[in-house]
C-alpha cells in the first residue's frame, strides 16, 4: 500500500484527542487560523481554560512558548482525511483552514457530542468559543506575550506547567 494510500492515524488513547479539540477551535476561529505559532498558543490556552494538565494533553516547551507534541502528524491526518488544508507560504508562515468536508464532520460531531454529554460539551464549545473572540484578530506574536504563555514558556524544568 502506497503512503498516500494508508488511512491516517488519528490519535485516540488520550480522552480530549476523541473530541478533537483542533478542528473544533478551527471551526470557532471561522475556517481559518494564519500561523502555526498562533494556533499553538491558541491550543495551550483552550487546554487551560478547559482545566486539563500536562497528562490529559501534553505539550513542551520550546522557545516561543508551550507548542502541542502531536500538532503536525495530527495535522497531515486531517489534511489525508480532507478535513483541513495546510497552506506553506514562503516557507515559514502557514495557513489552517477548514474544508467543506471538515466543517460537517465538526458540525456532526459537535451534535453528536451535544446529545451524548450535554452541558460537558457546551462547555467546551464555550471555551472554544472564548479563546477564538480572544486571538482571532491577533498574532501569534502578541499571543505569546499573554502571561500564561509566557509563564509555560519561562518554566525551564517541566516540559508543562
Amino acid at each position: 500500500m502506497t503512503e498516500e494510500n494508508q488511512e491516517p492515524d488519528i490519535p485516540i488513547t488520550v480522552d480530549e484527542a476523541r473530541h478533537h479539540p483542533h478542528l473544533l477551535l478551527l471551526d470557532k476561529f471561522d475556517g481559518e487560523i494564519d500561523g502555526r505559532l498562533k494556533y499553538h498558543k491558541s491550543l495551550y490556552q483552550y487546554r487551560n481554560v478547559q482545566g486539563l494538565d500536562e497528562e490529559d494533553w501534553p505539550f513542551s516547551r520550546e522557545e516561543r512558548g508551550p507548542m502541542d507534541e502531536g500538532f503536525t502528524d495530527l495535522m497531515d491526518d486531517y489534511e489525508k482525511l480532507g478535513l483541513v488544508e495546510v497552506d506553506e507560504e514562503e516557507g515559514r508562515i502557514y495557513v489552517y483552514r477548514d474544508t467543506q468536508r471538515g466543517s460537517r464532520v465538526i458540525t456532526g460531531l459537535k451534535r453528536g457530542l451535544r446529545k451524548i454529554r450535554g452541558e460537558e460539551e457546551q462547555e467546551r464549545e464555550d471555551a472554544a468559543e472564548l479563546i477564538a473572540t480572544l486571538n482571532i484578530n491577533r498574532s501569534g506574536n502578541e499571543i505569546v506575550e499573554d502571561e500564561d504563555i509566557q509563564q509555560a514558556k519561562d518554566n525551564p524544568y517541566q516540559s508543562d506547567v
